[in-house]
């Protein structure tokens, strides 16, 4: 087996890795030194065979490589040279890019990949003619501006390029200004011959052609990021074209997710699971809070979730964190780890929207082709929830009638509180599916702010209320902070801090009653205890009533008394 890439998965598998010889470029002045270059073009092109190199760009890149020796992954610690010396010969020459017009960089790295070339820096062409590589093609002084460049490779490249990914990728400054280059991904590109780019869409002309490679691509297919901060507009128009986006490449981000070409050839067996339901912590008026931290979509939060991972607080603090469905083809053995390990407060959610990112309300007729591909990676990867951005009603009533899900969760961050208290709780329904928005933002840089908001909103609901509590990635320094507002809560005798999938049971009355019927099935005849089993039973003949009327606000209290007998049963 070479690479594998049946028609129906969106990212395709490399052949089973079996030995890497792992070069360390850490210590690498990513904006003067360019032998990076070398590494990940004989990367890529040795990879069509069998991926056999594993670069280290940054520490997390050393966390996972200790994890993979565990896998039982042969490992040789070697140095530029060697890769050099020993994969020299997968290459049939060298194509230079122009210092003087970074975004030839990216035509090179499209190049590379067509013709089996190495992409190199001027000051490093001798150094690869010493070892038998000529220059094959030079892209110095070709192009007058980075328009016509793109253009001229749209014309001459584009044709022979595999159309189901289209990869922008910074070339760096002037164009970006701070960080270097794309760094990580390269070796991708070049293995599976895709078009490289870095377009404008605010610029008509390059606006222009990058639609036209849109309309080339095929339905349902990915773009791996977007020119500088341009996310709003390149995912509009990819919704439009029928495609989505999946962040792989991203300026702000240059050396993330290393290796690709190594991830996509370890192939494990894994799927996210639902973390139990810990009957104890449900029942009761209480106020039930659980916390939500999104951006999971991005392959590199995916990758740099490990940070979270081995931080000592982690499993303490309810989090529902939002990942990528795609890991089952991009990164098997990264899934199966977060899956693995999960601790009990641990949830797992789709990121927006669904299998891949896009906008439904800018393409509503998309979204059967969509969900039908949402719904094979929902059951290969075992996802139960997802996040919609761009979201309508009538599509997450599409979402709610094609995908097997417990929840939606709506939108990106947190909605205003008067929001809140206008639907009278942090969710509503479509048919049975309840639809969750977030009611508060927590971020370690104010917590007492936050406990401020939680407080206020405790005295003024009263009663059985649900909290989502947003964050993103960076909200945290840690996990300490947060880990000692669980706490503090949890002295609370109103409050019950619940993970995701326990907070959305006892709000998804369909799913909260059949996990009921069948615990009561489980626990047969309890001796002794036949009043409170008839309590149960009298308030699942209610729910069952109230489910029918569709008056699902009324069975979620019911629900709750449920549990809330439950818990006396096995107590």
């Amino acid at each position: 087996m070479s690479i594998s890439w049946p028609r129906d998965h969106v990212f395709p598998h490399f052949s089973e890795v079996e030995k890497l010889y792992v070069v360390d470029l850490s210590k690498c002045d990513f904006h003067t030194d360019y032998k990076h270059l070398i590494v990940s073009s004989l990367q890529g092109l040795s990879s069509r065979e069998v991926p056999q190199i594993y670069v280290i760009y940054k520490e997390v890149d050393k966390w996972w490589l200790e994890l993979l020796k565990k896998h039982n992954i042969k490992i040789e610690e070697v140095s530029f040279d060697f890769i050099l010396d020993n994969f020299v010969n997968y290459a049939r020459g060298c194509v230079v890019f122009d210092p003087k017009l970074p975004d030839t960089v990216n035509i090179a790295t499209t190049m590379a990949g067509l013709y089996d070339l190495v992409v190199v820096h001027p000051n490093d062409v001798k150094l690869l003619e010493e070892k038998g590589l000529d220059i094959k093609e030079d892209l110095r002084n070709k192009f007058k501006d980075r328009f016509e460049a793109y253009l001229w490779a749209y014309n001459n490249l584009w044709s022979k390029c595999e159309h189901r990914i289209l990869v922008p990728m910074s070339p760096g400054p002037p164009i970006c200004t701070h960080n270097p280059m794309q760094v990580a991904v390269r070796d991708y590109v070049i293995a599976l011959k895709l078009f490289a780019h870095y377009l404008d869409p605010r610029a008509p002309h390059e606006r222009e052609l990058f639609i036209k490679l849109l309309e080339d691509m095929p339905n349902n297919t990915a773009l791996l990021g977007w020119f500088e901060e341009e996310e709003i507009i390149t995912v509009h128009l990819a919704s439009i074209y029928n495609k989505f986006v999946v962040v792989m490449t991203h300026h702000y981000g240059p050396l993330d997710f290393a290796n690709p070409t190594v991830w996509s050839g370890i192939r494990v067996n894994g799927k996210f699971k639902l973390p139990p339901i810990r009957i104890e912590k449900l029942g009761g008026k209480r106020v039930y809070v659980t916390f939500y931290v999104t951006d999971g979509d991005n392959i590199h939060f995916d990758y740099n979730l490990i940070k979270f991972w081995k931080d000592k607080n982690r499993g303490k603090v309810p989090i529902a964190w939002t990942v990528s469905p795609f890991l089952v083809d991009l990164a098997p053995f990264i899934l199966r780890y977060y899956s693995s390990t999960a601790s009990d407060n641990d949830c797992f959610v789709s990121g927006p929207s669904g299998a891949g990112y896009w906008y439904p309300l800018a393409n509503p007729r998309y979204a059967d082709e969509f969900l039908e591909l949402c719904k094979k990676y929902f059951e290969l990867s075992g996802l139960k929830f997802t996040e919609i951005l761009g979201y309508s009603d009538s599509i997450g009533k599409k979402y709610s009638e094609k995908l097997d899900i417990i929840a939606i969760k709506k939108e990106y961050n947190e909605y205003p509180l008067s929001y809140f208290y206008l639907v009278g709780n942090c969710f509503y329904y479509l048919d049975n599916v309840p639809v969750l928005f977030g009611v508060i933002h927590y971020s370690d840089k104010d917590v007492e702010g936050f406990l401020r908001v939680l407080k206020k909103i405790k005295e003024k609901s009263k009663g059985l209320t649900f909290i989502l509590v947003v964050s993103q990635p960076w909200n945290f320094e840690s996990l300490e902070k947060v880990s000692n507002v669980v706490n503090k809560l949890s002295e609370d005798h109103e409050i019950s801090v619940v993970n995701f999938h326990e907070f959305c049971t006892l709000i998804n009355v369909k799913y909260g009653l059949k996990f009921i019927e069948e615990k009561l099935k489980e626990l047969g005849k309890i001796k002794g205890k036949e009043r409170i089993v008839s309590a149960i039973n009298s308030d699942l003949k209610v729910l069952k009533e109230l489910i029918e009327k569709g008056e699902h606000r009324k069975a979620v209290i019911v629900l709750n008394e449920a549990f809330y007998y439950l818990k006396k049963l096995i107590s």
